[in-house]
């Protein structure tokens, strides 16, 4: 028996070639293999007027009219075109396949099933009937590969593998939210504004939803102060009523108030309540959202560290990124455990700290994919090497899953928590928290992932003394990255590496939503538009987006029907559409959006942009709709006329060059970049 073996990059099929001997070969006396590679995905669903039928084209290549949505998903063949350039790769594939009994799919074991697509796209291209196995591997290290080959599961019956199922799900889930993208186009263009895109989505609509609730909520705070009397020690320990608003009346919105109040109060020795020891565990291993934070902060991209991290994975620095696991198994545990002194070494850390080598039930689970984030195998000489080959970022991404791991090896942190009151005033009550033994905090201190900060404590002293405080209602933080990552996080929506990467893509490149101003982000005009736009929508919400990754969760325990979630964008476009309308109104009252729109010059105010209006009206039977303006010609109510009965009208326009010059033609419907629309056809 041969068997191909396809892997989803040429350096992963390197791997293969090192781990097997050769990219042929005999594995194990069991059957021959030859190895092949792919590049990534190089098939790709056709667009929507592609996978439908003649007499449904203008349907779904429509950017204008809203009447030809929710989009039927039944309507679509659901057919892929090979990527450009790529044509080479498919036919290399299928020659390598010819002689073979059997292909592996061997890609990369993402927790969203995009390897599972990826290899199953190629087999499905190039008519295989043959039988199918997939293996998945931990790592790309020699004896992964190995156990995965043993390991291989027959897959033939694609429709009944869940991972597959599942991205097959989400693929056609997210091209059907392109018409989301569509209608609320319209309605920003029927409201006069002119985003050059919109980019809905399940994720990215709920970021950017965050983003612009987040600032709403700074724009339209308004500082309330209050004073009341509270105590401090000589150590700075702070002691303070429980405040209720309904009874309380030592809370006063003037400072005169407060000052009438503290002459009623003298100074007061503390009476301990309680004094007790805790322990706080190491944290979970960080996710690659938890990275980005960490690193983030030191003035790297997104973009950058998802790359570097991908390129360390390469060379077994560190582990799987894109894992969904947040504990190793046992013999992930034990694998690692000779090395740890070595990796402490590199970065500095002094390995009497760690005195924890017998795995933690918390850090331990009996099965994972990749296991959670750690340090690999081949553990860098020095940073200063790291340094060399990845940059300095890679010794910031290093050095913060290194940290992450070694942290589960050391002691517990203990502190000791007390509790007091002041003799005199019982009612005033402080509690502090004491260190005692730092022990992991010395390796990796988890308070800069906390959106909570952390007051420094000492010992009660006496005497406490009173005074006037100053208090207000607390200002919304900045939408930073950490509090971003952190709610979806909470929230349990997407993964560590979906987040990072989702907030990646709408913060960089062209088309960008938002950008990252003085440690939080901001939209750009396109993305206020949308958040305005699709604000109380159901593909903006958190929740609907997290119900959405659950019933994707659901789909690969084959639990739910893969094409249930498809068929829920029908239900969404549904309930957003007029919502979608009714938010298209208040778009001028948007104080920040008219700013950016004046900047940008985007919004439909000068004569030249307001002379662009569509018209409407039947032409050959159908309601259409075309540009009433055409070189600077505007059209008068009798050539419209005209032109929607087929007739021939001569026109004069102003040419590129700003001549004046005489044209004929007549009403067509035309094509461009594969999109379909009527407008006025000159004959030259």
């Amino acid at each position: 028996m041969k068997l191909l073996i396809l892997t989803e990059k040429k350096s992963q099929m390197d791997d293969f070639v090192v781990a097997l001997g050769g990219k042929t070969g005999n594995f194990q006396g069991q059957f021959d293999y030859v190895l092949t590679h792919s590049y990534g995905h190089i098939l790709q669903l056709k667009e929507p007027q592609e996978m439908v039928g003649d007499d449904k084209k203008t349907r779904y290549s429509s950017w204008r009219s809203l009447k030809y949505f929710p989009w039927d998903e039944k309507d679509f063949s659901w057919a892929k075109k090979i990527v450009p350039g790529r044509m080479k790769t498919l036919k290399e594939i299928r020659d390598a396949a010819k002689d073979c009994d059997g292909i592996i799919i061997a890609t990369d074991d993402d927790p969203s099933g995009e390897g599972d697509l990826l290899g199953w796209e190629i087999v499905n291209a190039i008519h295989w009937k043959k039988v199918v196995y997939r293996i998945r591997f931990e790592d790309q290290s020699p004896k992964s590969i190995i156990a995965a080959m043993r390991q291989m599961t027959d897959v033939t019956n694609q429709m009944e593998q869940g991972e597959y199922l599942e991205a097959l799900a989400r693929q056609r889930f997210d091209l059907l939210s392109m018409q989301l993208s569509r209608i609320a186009m319209i309605y920003a263009k029927k409201a006069g504004y002119r985003p050059k895109t919109m980019r809905i989505g399940r994720l990215k609509s709920a970021i950017v939803g965050l983003i612009f609730d987040r600032n709403t909520e700074i724009e339209n705070y308004v500082k309330k102060p209050y004073f009341e009397v509270k105590f401090k020690d000589q150590n700075g320990n702070i002691f303070s009523r429980k405040f209720d608003p309904d009874k309380d009346k030592f809370r006063f919105a003037e400072i005169k108030g407060a000052k009438d109040d503290l002459a009623n109060f003298a100074s007061s020795s503390i009476v301990i309540d309680e004094k007790k020891l805790k322990k706080q565990t190491p944290p979970p291993l960080v996710d690659l959202g938890q990275i980005g934070i960490l690193v983030g902060a030191k003035g790297y991209k997104d973009k950058e560290i998802i790359k570097t991290y991908q390129d360390m994975y390469q060379a077994q620095i560190v582990s799987y990124p894109r894992t969904e696991d947040t504990q190793v198994t046992l013999e992930q545990f034990n694998e690692l455990l000779p090395l740890v002194d070595q990796i402490a070494n590199v970065i500095g850390v002094d390995s009497k700290l760690l005195i924890r080598r017998k795995p933690r039930l918390k850090f331990i689970t009996k099965q994972a994919a990749h296991g959670a984030n750690r340090p690999g195998l081949k553990v860098p000489k020095s940073l200063e090497q790291l340094e060399k080959r990845f940059g300095k970022i890679g010794v910031e991404i290093y050095q913060v899953v290194a940290k992450s791991y070694l942290a589960m090896l050391a002691e517990d942190y203990v502190y000791e928590a007390q509790k007091a009151h002041l003799a005199k005033y019982p009612d005033f009550k402080s509690s502090i928290q004491l260190p005692k033994e730092m022990n992991y905090k010395l390796i990796f201190d988890d308070r800069d992932l906390s959106d909570e900060e952390e007051i420094e404590a000492h010992e009660f002293k006496d005497p406490a003394a009173p005074f006037v405080y100053e208090g207000a209602n607390p200002k919304p933080g900045k939408p930073t990255k950490k509090f971003i990552l952190n709610f979806l996080k909470k929230h349990n929506i997407g993964t560590g590496a979906t987040r990072l990467q989702t907030l990646a893509e709408i913060s960089s490149g062209k088309g960008s939503l938002a950008s990252l101003y003085r440690g939080g982000y901001i939209l750009n005009y396109e993305g206020q538009v949308q958040a305005i736009l699709s604000k109380g929508s159901m593909i903006a919400s958190p929740k609907i987006t997290k119900r959405l990754f659950d019933g994707m969760d659901r789909v690969k325990r084959k639990e739910l029907d893969y094409q249930l979630i498809p068929q829920s964008m029908q239900t969404i476009v549904r309930h957003d559409m007029p919502i979608f309308e009714t938010n298209s109104t208040i778009l001028d009252q948007n104080a920040t959006l008219q700013k950016l729109a004046s900047k940008h010059q985007t919004k439909t105010v000068s004569k030249k942009v307001a002379s662009k209006d569509k018209v409407t009206g039947k032409f050959n039977g159908e309601e259409i709709s075309f540009n009433q303006t055409w070189g600077g010609h505007k059209f008068t109510q009798q050539e419209v006329a005209d032109l929607l009965e087929g007739k021939t009208i001569t026109i004069n326009y102003r040419s590129k060059r700003g001549a004046q010059k005489s044209v004929s033609g007549k009403l067509a419907k035309q094509s461009y970049k594969g999109r379909s629309f009527y407008g006025f056809k000159p004959e030259f």
